[in-house]
């Protein structure tokens, strides 16, 4: 009898041994799970940041002439004096573009290739340090249905992060509201840091509300809808839907509102980018759990959140 009890308290144990040592791995992949989550919603949103600081020039850089009239000239460098209107490598002074950012025109006629150069210690209004060149090739003037242009960055640096990007344009002519509608695909590879490279690719569409055809970047006001992927590090890869179109308006540092989710194995990632108001903040939704993030430090506002616990953003030890 003693045996028989000796042994059914040897079975206990180990079953229970067993359904500890199940929780422990459940509570496990689960926090594993929530820190990739986070990490992919922490991705998108700091592409997006990235991805705006980096082609805030690009507009006003493609819709201007270069045909000599206007506020266009040629800045001999070497002589540093104003040698007069004409083309090739010098600083056309277009309104609003970064001051330090040299602009090479390939001739007044399209097709046409323009090359943005950065200098090393080159700031934008908002104090981020771009460097690199920026290399487009234009089939007409953008404000033409059917008109085309690439965008190729080559040793491109946002602050201390390396930004590859490649990307097809196409104008769609305008819509029934008269806005021009440009279709696009695209792919944008940052490296973060040493260990961290996020690239985010797709499709999106970008309907105009105003600014298309001026060279002043800060009255662009446009909605981008669309589809694609974001990876990171060859190892987590989400698909990505904006799923009510994200509203830029270059005034603002940061998007207004709009929503984008992203997918992987039955779970699904809600970023809300608020009302239209311009603020810094936009919400995540994981599970059910709702924290809003910054969106100039990328790092989720309570301390005390869950969110926070599980990843503090790329860059802070965690």
């Amino acid at each position: 009898m003693k045996n028989i009890f000796v042994s059914v308290l040897f079975v206990c144990s180990i079953l229970i041994f067993q359904s500890c040592q199940k929780n422990e791995n459940a509570d496990e992949n689960s926090s594993s799970t929530l820190e990739n989550n986070l990490k992919a919603a922490v991705s998108e949103i700091y592409s997006n940041s990235v991805n705006t600081i980096s082609t805030q020039d690009l507009q006003g850089v493609c819709i201007e002439s270069y045909n000599g009239l206007g506020d266009a000239i040629y800045m001999d460098f070497e002589q540093g004096k104003v040698q007069g209107k004409g083309y090739g490598k010098g600083h056309y002074k277009i309104p609003h573009l970064s001051d330090c950012a040299t602009i090479t025109v390939s001739d007044s006629v399209y097709p046409k290739e323009i090359i943005i150069e950065y200098s090393t210690d080159c700031a934008d209004s908002r104090h981020h340090t771009i460097s690199g060149r920026i290399i487009i090739t234009i089939s007409d003037t953008l404000t033409k249905a059917g008109a085309e242009k690439t965008i190729e960055f080559e040793d491109l640096y946002i602050d201390s992060v390396r930004v590859e990007y490649l990307a097809s344009y196409k104008n769609l002519g305008t819509n029934a509201e008269n806005q021009w509608v440009i279709a696009k695909t695209f792919e944008q590879a940052i490296a973060v840091d040493d260990s961290t490279t996020i690239v985010q690719s797709g499709s999106d569409t970008t309907t105009w509300e105003q600014g298309y055809e001026t060279t002043d970047k800060n009255d662009d006001v446009f909605y981008k809808t669309g589809s694609g992927s974001i990876n990171i590090n060859d190892t987590l890869a989400y698909s990505r839907t904006i799923t009510t179109p994200l509203l830029y308006d270059r005034s603002c540092e940061y998007i207004l509102s709009g929503v984008v989710e992203l997918y992987k194995d039955s779970k699904t990632i809600i970023i809300d980018y608020g009302d239209g108001t311009c603020d810094n903040l936009a919400t995540v939704t994981i599970d059910g759990t709702t924290e809003e993030i910054n969106l100039h430090s990328h790092r989720f506002g309570s301390e005390n959140g869950k969110f926070y616990e599980h990843f503090r953003g790329f860059c802070h030890k965690h």
